[in-house]
């Protein structure tokens, strides 16, 4: 029996797309700023292509591959943290069927959180009106501990007193969401859109349960999983 869901955030429930362009720009400006001569749409590229080897960190494994030193993407990392300050709040917005899926799931399950996230993401969620539907929140930055390490997903578990068989993860990141919720016991869900769609499975406990193409589609699959229980 399904009897919790655990959702991630970013590319998830909610549209990143104003972050992750305002955390790519601050990253090509301080490598132009050193010599490094990289275009938006280059920098962009080799991020894509970071997703897809499901290197992590993301933005300064691509970095690194104009830098070639690991030490001087360290330096740049420095610098662009303080530069993309608020975007996390600003650049991050509920995608417009969120409500509805969360109302949904909301009538068959309690509903969580796990998310590689500042704390300051709550205001998202209070601004957006979804904060209400999350009986449990795991925040990276508040935790202590970040996906895809076990520890989190399992403080998730323990504050919502369900075993891994009972829950479901959803997420777009196979690296992320789907392999350490699967590794647990969790059922798991696969949004396949957003920067991560061309993340593909690159061993068996990678291939999530349930596939599905949107954040709307995401109920229908709640629901299939719920039938092979």
């Amino acid at each position: 029996m399904i009897s919790w869901v655990f959702f991630d955030l970013g590319g998830t429930l909610l549209d990143d797309s104003g972050l992750v362009e305002a955390i790519g720009r601050a990253y090509v400006e301080s490598l132009n700023t050193r010599g490094y001569r990289v275009a938006a749409d280059e920098f962009a590229d080799v991020r894509d292509l970071m997703i897809v080897r499901q290197e992590h960190p993301l933005f300064r494994a691509a970095a690194t591959a104009f830098t070639r030193d690991p030490a001087v993407t360290g330096e740049i990392w420095e610098e662009v943290k303080p530069r993309v300050l608020g975007a996390e709040v600003e650049g991050q917005r509920a995608f417009p069927e969120a409500t509805g899926v969360l109302e949904t799931a909301s009538r068959h399950a309690g509903l969580g959180i796990i998310a590689n996230q500042y704390r300051t993401v709550r205001g998202v969620l209070q601004r957006d009106g979804i904060d209400s539907f999350f009986r449990v929140v795991q925040i990276s930055e508040e935790a202590g501990v970040s996906k895809p390490d076990p520890p989190i997903f399992e403080r998730a578990l323990r504050e919502a007193g369900c075993k891994p068989q009972e829950a479901v993860m959803v997420g777009d990141r196979i690296d992320f969401d789907v392999e350490p919720a699967k590794a647990l016991g969790f059922h798991t869900v696969r949004v396949k859109w957003g920067v991560f769609r061309n993340q593909s499975a690159a061993r068996e406990g990678q291939r999530p349960d349930v596939e599905v193409g949107s954040l709307g589609d995401v109920p229908a699959a709640l629901e299939r999983l719920s039938r092979r229980d």
